[in-house]
């Protein structure tokens, strides 16, 4: 027969609380592990603790004395110690633990470059979710020993992977929401929710301006002159423009298919590559030369720039 938390005491169902304390303080000093390792020494000084937290509570106890006298005490053989339903708790403990609590929000940040930013991607981040350790309730101890099932932490950590769609043509700092991704809900609350905020990278060369991705080249005045192919970036990668002779500075040659994709269409936009002109910063004494003859002839010949 399972003894009562008066027989692990060793104190008569009448006891007042302070014969109760007395005889708890007792026992402890006896059967603490810092005085007595043995294992059984670890099993009465769980029972004994367990004991005295149910008898020197006073509404616990009247419960306890109600419940015990109907041959209602409930034995958890999972446990070395007698534990009892939710009957037996105090009022502002049921309605601790049984009020629902919805979960915190995680946010998170991941970096994408500028040519993903209008493609769209995909990226695996790495969350924990936390929530309090069902077994000691938060209270890192179970029975005056550390809790076994959160290594009396407290709580439980959950680590998980997560895949997120990055849609295309995305902003720098645009806030993604994956719903219920959060940190997990209580006695029957919500989740939380994950929030990814993109961060793009910055792009020197490649510009967006209404919807249109815009580029500048530059070129030699010979080039200009005589024409010649250059290679320049787009969001799909590398094109080829042909430059025609006498191409004038600020000039704009139009590339299709190479912009932004329109996924309702499934069509790509444009890029314009605007061209500039670029002084070389050292010159030769040979190419001083030639153009100075360049300048004679432009004068013979009366000839005039756009």
């Amino acid at each position: 027969m399972l003894k009562s938390y008066y027989e692990i005491l060793n104190v008569s169902s009448n006891a007042t609380k302070t014969e109760i304390k007395n005889q708890y303080r007792k026992l402890v000093r006896m059967y603490h592990p810092d005085v007595n390792s043995s294992i059984e020494a670890e099993k009465i000084f769980k029972e004994i603790n367990k004991a005295a937290d149910i008898l020197l509570d006073d509404e616990k106890r009247k419960n306890y004395d109600k419940y015990r006298l109907n041959d209602k005490i409930f034995y958890n053989k999972n446990s070395s110690n007698y534990t009892f339903s939710d009957l037996f708790k105090t009022k502002k403990e049921k309605s601790k633990v049984s009020q629902p609590k919805n979960g915190d929000d995680i946010v998170v940040n991941v970096n994408i470059d500028f040519n993903e930013a209008f493609l769209g991607t995909y990226r695996v981040v790495n969350i924990a979710h936390s929530c309090i350790c069902p077994k000691c309730l938060g209270h890192k101890f179970v029975n005056g020993s550390k809790c076994s099932y959160c290594n009396g932490l407290g709580e439980k950590i959950f680590k998980k992977k997560i895949t997120v769609k990055i849609p295309p043509s995305v902003k720098n700092k645009t806030k993604l929401r994956i719903k219920n991704e959060g940190q997990l809900g209580l006695n029957g609350g919500k989740n939380g929710n994950l929030y990814v905020i993109v961060n793009v990278e910055k792009n020197d060369e490649l510009k967006i301006e209404d919807g249109i991705v815009k580029y500048t080249a530059q070129i030699s005045p010979y080039m200009a002159i005589l024409g010649g192919n250059i290679t320049v970036p787009t969001l799909w990668g590398e094109a080829t423009i042909k430059i025609p002779p006498l191409t004038k500075a600020n000039q704009s040659f139009k590339l299709i298919d190479v912009g932004i994709l329109n996924e309702k269409t499934n069509k790509k936009g444009d890029e314009i590559v605007k061209i500039l002109i670029q002084i070389p910063s050292k010159i030769t004494d040979e190419e001083i030369e030639l153009y100075k003859k360049l300048s004679e002839l432009n004068q013979k010949n009366n000839a005039k720039y756009c």
